[in-house]
């Protein structure tokens, strides 16, 4: 699950130059740390995401949309826990799981009509059960306000149905989740992905490529090998860098044709 939520679904201390602290465009600073970001996502490097988590950081001192620029930084601290779970870091985990809570609270403080910024708190509220696993009620509850909010917001966001295709994909049948219920979702997310358009192109534009291999992946559990291999073939044209179907959805369709 680490590798799939680190394809999705991006501490400290990088040297940025002055003229880029200074500039006043501030669309073209964040187009220089989602490209870094997105860099960083594909090569699956946690040094690559903790430089680029500085540099949103020095966003921030240009004083715009900072609430953005917050969803970002709020995406990259749990990106960061996933490293600290593999990790096997459990303080890290909670600080940087806390940390993407904050983020996003304050992201949603200042535009509570940003849809993408409660889909992710729907992921970042599950994270808790790793270090909270006492307050599952709570959990659940804040997970399930942030579901409902976003769907109420943007019911076609197709990143909502991938981070709730998600959730229900690795959810035990006996609670309600399991292949069978998380295959519509992720179909959903594709289905909309055809349609849907970003307000600029700063607003978050992620996940295309992970639909298709998560369909993939509830065919390689079902055990039809060409479905799967057809949605692996629509995702790489998509995405054809993609670390999370080149690193993870093909490894385990060889490991299913054996």
């Amino acid at each position: 699950m680490k590798t799939m939520i680190l394809a999705i679904l991006i501490a400290v201390l990088t040297t940025l130059n002055t003229t880029f602290l200074k500039a006043d465009d501030y669309t073209d600073a964040m187009l220089k740390a989602l490209k870094k970001m997105g860099d960083a996502a594909d090569k699956n490097e946690k040094a690559a995401v903790l430089k680029v988590r500085g540099d949103f950081e020095r966003i921030l001192q240009l004083k715009k949309n900072e609430w953005m620029v917050n969803y970002y930084l709020g995406m990259l601290d749990y990106m960061l826990s996933r490293y600290a779970a593999d990790e096997k870091n459990n303080d890290d985990v909670k600080k940087y799981t806390e940390s993407a809570i904050s983020l996003l609270d304050k992201c949603t403080d200042v535009n509570d009509q940003f849809a993408d910024a409660y889909v992710l708190k729907m992921a970042v509220q599950g994270n808790r059960w790793q270090y909270e696993p006492n307050k599952m009620n709570d959990i659940i509850a804040k997970s399930t306000e942030a579901k409902d909010i976003a769907f109420k917001l943007e019911p076609e966001n197709p990143r909502y149905y991938l981070i709730d295709g998600y959730m229900t994909f690795y959810t035990p049948e006996n609670f309600g989740g399991g292949v069978e219920k998380a295959q519509p979702l992720f179909e959903n997310s594709w289905k909309y992905f055809k349609t849907y358009k970003p307000k600029d192109e700063t607003y978050p534009n992620w996940g295309n490529d992970q639909a298709a291999g998560m369909i993939a992946m509830c065919y390689i559990k079902l055990e039809k090998p060409d479905e799967a291999k057809k949605w692996i073939d629509m995702a790489l044209e998509v995405k054809p860098e993609s670390n999370f179907i080149k690193g993870f959805v093909m490894p385990e369709y060889e490991k299913m044709k054996k």
